[in-house]
Formats: structure tokens, sequence, C-alpha cells
């Protein structure tokens, strides 16, 4: 009689197979985090990644009246600040003390302490800078 019942529930199982009853599918594998060559996508504002790759310092100097805000960039090889309309970019170089940026129109600026500097601007007389806070 179990063999009976048996060829009786075959047709069933079919028919359940047939409709969608089926065991489910094996998931799909996780997909894997990307290789450590690949870069990772760009997120954030156009502004934040701007502002990332700003320099890192900004220093407001007084110049015997004249007023400077000198960018120093990231590595501290260069500095960058307007004199007159004009934007002077400067190379550090080796110096006595502190850091020396010259340019070779004959430009200079040399901060020798934390808040103390030197502008020497092409025919004019060196200024001594205090950092204005």
């Amino acid at each position: 009689m179990h063999s009976s019942v048996a060829l009786g529930l075959v047709p069933v199982l079919l028919a359940l197979t047939a409709c969608g009853n089926a065991p489910p599918a094996p998931a799909a594998p996780l997909a894997t985090t990307p290789a450590a060559s690949e870069e990772p996508p760009v997120t954030g504002s156009l502004a934040a990644r701007e502002a990332a790759s700003e320099p890192d310092a900004t220093v407001e100097y007084d110049c015997e009246g004249l007023r400077i805000n000198v960018a120093t960039d990231a590595d501290g090889d260069r500095v960058r600040f307007v004199v007159d309309g004009d934007t002077l970019e400067l190379a550090r170089e080796a110096g006595p003390s502190g850091r020396l940026y010259v340019a070779a129109e004959g430009h200079r600026f040399w901060a020798h302490r934390d808040d103390e500097a030197r502008l020497t601007l092409p025919g004019q007389h060196e200024r001594n800078c205090h950092r204005v806070y």
C-alpha cells in the first residue's frame, strides 16, 4: 500500500514544481570589494573636493602697511600671494633658518619665525612683516 501512495504523490510533486513551488534557487554570490589598486569612487560635492586640494595654510601678514595673505601648499614647497593685483608664486630654497621662498624676478619671502617674516619686492626696500591674528 505504501508504494501506491508514493506513486500517487509523484504527480502532485510534479504539479507543485511546475506551479513555481520549487525550492528557492541558491543565492547569488556576494559582491567582492574592489582590489586595492582600484581607486574608490569620487564622493562629495565639487566644492568639498576643491577645498581638499586647496593650500593647507593661509596666513595674513602686515608688511609695513602692505597686507598679504600667504598661502602655503601642502608640502611647504611653494607659497602664493597677491601684491598690487599680481599673483606671485615663489619656490622654497635652502636658507639660513626658517623658510625662504624666492622667484626668478627677485621676489623673496622669508618666514624666519612663526609670526615674523621679511618681504623683498624688486626695486623696493625689504619690508618687515608681522602676522595678523
